[in-house]
């Protein structure tokens, strides 16, 4: 029974070290190469407990957010080297580092969860 609880315990340690780090092998982009990937571009974003994302990132710095939750925001975001930065009329301004690995990019979310942007079909 002890080791059932013990290996309980590793587990979800374990899943949640996976989703705070970056994928070996990404690299830090500069602002131009963000721009370029996001503006225009729709994004479907799977997070931890199970939600998803909707970002609509437009050409001329704005964005639009839908939750699976319910919760929707509109607001600014802009790019700076290996950032993401934002702030919507709901959402405070934050900055969050983003790193690519070929095509895809990966943000760090404030409470440290790793997410990866999937282009929406």
């Amino acid at each position: 029974m002890k080791k059932l609880l013990a290996l309980l315990l590793i587990v979800p340690a374990t899943a949640f070290a996976d989703s705070a780090a970056f994928p070996d092998g990404s690299a830090s982009p500069s602002a131009a190469d963000i721009q370029q990937r996001l503006s225009g571009k729709a994004f479907d974003i799977k997070i931890a407990d199970g939600s998803t994302w909707h970002v609509q990132y437009g050409n001329n710095g704005d964005y639009d957010f839908k939750s699976s939750k319910g919760f929707a925001d509109h607001g600014d975001w802009k790019a700076e080297d290996g950032k993401i930065c934002s702030k919507g009329s709901k959402m405070p301004y934050s900055c969050n580092e983003v790193r690519m690995k070929g095509a895809d990019l990966y943000l760090k979310r404030d409470n440290g969860e790793i997410i990866q942007f999937v282009d929406s079909q």
